[in-house]
């Protein structure tokens, strides 16, 4: 939605904003299966999962009839697949998709239709002499002002939180843009 500043935020889902979804993930290295119970608890408007338990199932490969007979949702107690977040929202009634390469006008198309934004960002390929010191993380993408990103973040303490602009871009170009959405 757009406020009469110019402003683009996620509006409210049955009467709560989505701060209110908010769950820290606290010294995991869970912050997919968060995202994930965040957006489904917003999306249903009620506390339907927790994110111990969506963190348990998607260390699971998941046996389905198709082309592809399994889904590898995360690297058991690491990294979550874009795939995988997709996978977990489907099954649980909210239609989503991932894509590489997404933009700017991407994620800012998707805050006026109200939709879910998920995008994977970090530092995927840091080293420290030859020590790998890479990241990656997901947050839900709420809202944006002028210079700043504004999330609901798992790995923070309460929410919204910010991150200027020009950061979040290079961070998520460093992951090829990866964004996942509610379609």
């Amino acid at each position: 939605m757009q406020r009469p500043d110019g402003s683009l935020y996620l509006a409210e889902r049955h009467g709560q904003p989505i701060e209110a979804v908010h769950v820290h993930q606290g010294d995991s290295n869970d912050c997919g299966p968060h995202v994930v119970t965040m957006a489904i608890n917003f999306w249903h408007g009620e506390q339907r999962l927790d994110a111990e338990t969506i963190a348990k199932t998607m260390n699971r490969p998941r046996v389905q009839r198709s082309l592809i007979p399994v889904v590898v949702r995360r690297v058991p107690n690491w990294a979550t697949m874009p795939w995988g977040i997709v996978d977990v929202l489907q099954e649980n009634g909210i239609p989503a998709r991932w894509q590489m390469r997404a933009t700017e006008e991407d994620i800012q198309r998707a805050l006026r239709e109200d939709r879910l934004l998920m995008p994977i960002y970090g530092e995927p390929f840091r080293r420290d002499g030859w020590r790998w010191k890479g990241w990656s993380h997901v947050a839900l993408l709420v809202g944006e002002d002028a210079d700043v990103y504004w999330f609901v973040d798992s790995v923070r303490h309460n929410a919204p939180t910010s991150r200027p602009r020009a950061e979040f871009l290079r961070l998520w170009g460093n992951t090829g843009r990866l964004l996942i959405e509610t379609t």
